[in-house]
């Protein structure tokens, strides 16, 4: 009976749990529009109406305007899909860097509009109200005039150089993608083959349409990051770069046997702890370092 009455408690803590739970998420949500309604009041705030015609017919303002038109028109907000990216993505000169994501399909040659996930129920619900008004909401397009970039570039995911749009924020590194990628599946690839890459192994660092070889010092998987010992890199010095970024590099066994010597002999001192975000980061000057 005591059992039977410890499980009865059991569950209704896991569902007060829940619950809670779901409160949380939804003062989240509360948060972040009052959070964006605040910065757009904030901006305004500096605008007398007179002044605000003007503004609102600047070609950046006709651009975001444009711009959300066309995504309230081809957006299917009635699909979506939320998992992890863990990638860097560079476009146009700017990189933002996606985590949890929220994704709606556009009609438009398979294209997606990928958003961070504390952006979904405000981003959906401008859509929707430019859907059905025709017009975009003065505040919302006052909003990304103060805090957000827009660019137009290409973003070769797959080897293959495709058009894309970005809305980076400038005073972080969240953005919000139109572009082919990414996809689940497209992910799933990317990490089965960065997965099968093993520590102490030559690899090769992308950038910037160069190629960097080095030795691979650290994963982080749930980040979807690596820490690379570049041969151009003196000592205790580290790479830090999307996995994206790197690859296997092919070599004989007399330079696998070099490596593993070099990695052997080398002083501990010499290795640097580096983690992302971390203040003993060190960055090199051309590397693909977040």
């Amino acid at each position: 009976m005591a059992e039977e009455a410890f499980q009865l408690e059991y569950e209704e803590l896991c569902n007060e749990a829940l619950e809670l739970q779901a409160e949380l998420r939804a003062e989240k949500i509360e948060v972040q529009q009052l959070r964006l309604r605040l910065k757009a009041a904030n901006c305004s705030s500096n605008t007398t109406s007179s002044a605000l015609p003007a503004i609102l017919e600047e070609p950046r303002a006709q651009e975001l305007q444009r711009l959300f038109k066309w995504l309230a028109g081809t957006v299917d907000l009635s699909e979506s899909e939320i998992f992890d990216v863990g990638f860097e993505v560079p476009i146009g000169g700017r990189k933002v860097h996606l985590h949890r994501v929220v994704q709606w399909p556009l009609s438009v040659a398979g294209l997606l509009l990928t958003a961070p996930l504390e952006h979904r129920e405000p981003l959906r619900n401008l859509l929707a109200s430019t859907r059905s008004t025709g017009k975009v909401d003065t505040a919302a397009v006052l909003h990304f005039l103060c805090g957000w970039d827009l660019i137009a570039g290409e973003f070769a995911a797959s080897g293959i150089a495709e058009p894309s749009v970005l809305l980076s924020h400038r005073d972080s590194t969240q953005g919000i993608l139109v572009a082919a990628w990414p996809t689940r599946e497209a992910l799933q690839v990317s990490r089965a083959c960065s997965s099968s890459l093993r520590l102490g192994e030559r690899v090769e660092v992308e950038y910037d349409g160069q190629i960097y070889p080095g030795v691979l010092h650290a994963v982080d998987a749930q980040h979807g990051m690596a820490s690379i010992r570049c041969d151009a890199d003196p000592p205790g010095v580290m790479t830090v770069t999307p996995l994206s970024h790197v690859h296997r590099l092919a070599f004989g066994c007399d330079q696998a046997q070099d490596v593993a010597e070099i990695l052997v002999s080398a002083p501990a001192k010499d290795v640097a702890d580096v983690r992302p975000g971390s203040p003993r980061m060190h960055r090199r000057t051309r590397s693909s370092a977040l």
